[in-house]
């Protein structure tokens, strides 16, 4: 009888782990692309595991599901944003340290700039897939809107809160909707930009430039509400 070394069964163990994560890793890259250019229900589990080069047993395998996998997929797109969380979190309490409406002010445009070279980096995976999701409202969005997306909106409504204290929820939701309103339309027009204006709205320049803008324009505007009679 042979006997295999304990190191050589730690590296066979350690390399069969190695392909288990490989395969899993591969299964989600793939669904990355095929779910953003096909969509949930226009990609199939033979779709995925062809384009992850794997059986299509692995699907189940690794996930469980198809739509475990969509989920799994949506979390790694996502992943990013906690970073970004951590840095518009920063500029917040940077701002909540100075207490004055321009340190909210240069918070916001900060904010603004760092959602926005998230949303339109070169190396970004998810965008698309994101940007698709927004529009199709599943129930695995749903949940990594909670997750991802509702810490967000609340550094967004932190902020705005110090430059308009007492502005109302729905004010409020308006707002905020209205800043995110033009990130994305600033990621999903980059030909129409281009076509009219000669614009590349990906661009360091003009994401300083558009960042800028918008948080100047939401202070002008809270200003507006501000000096409404009260309802």
């Amino acid at each position: 009888m042979v006997t295999i070394p304990k190191k050589a069964k730690r590296e066979k163990r350690k390399a069969g782990a190695n392909e288990v994560d490989d395969a899993r890793g591969r299964l989600i890259e793939a669904a990355m692309e095929l779910f953003a250019e096909k969509g949930y229900d226009g990609t199939s589990v033979r779709d995925l595991a062809a384009a992850a080069g794997v059986n299509v047993a692995a699907v189940n395998y690794h996930f469980g599901s198809k739509d475990a996998l969509y989920y799994e997929c949506l979390r790694a797109c996502l992943a990013p944003a906690g970073a970004m969380r951590l840095r518009m979190q920063q500029y917040l309490e940077t701002a909540q340290k100075a207490k004055t409406n321009k340190a909210a002010e240069v918070a916001l445009r900060f904010c603004i700039k760092t959602f926005l070279e998230e949303l339109t980096h070169p190396g970004s995976k998810h965008s698309q897939l994101i940007v698709r999701e927004q529009s199709t409202g599943s129930p695995q969005f749903e949940q990594v809107v909670r997750e991802f997306f509702l810490p967000i909106g609340t550094i967004f409504q932190q902020l705005i809160s110090m430059l308009a204290p007492g502005l109302s929820q729905q004010r409020m939701f308006m707002v905020i909707s209205g800043i995110i309103g033009q990130c994305l339309h600033t990621y999903k027009a980059r030909a129409t930009f281009r076509v009219i204006g000669g614009i590349d709205s990906h661009s360091p320049e003009y994401i300083e430039q558009v960042s800028e803008h918008m948080a100047h324009f939401v202070v002008l505007g809270l200003r507006g509400l501000g000096r409404e009679p009260m309802e």
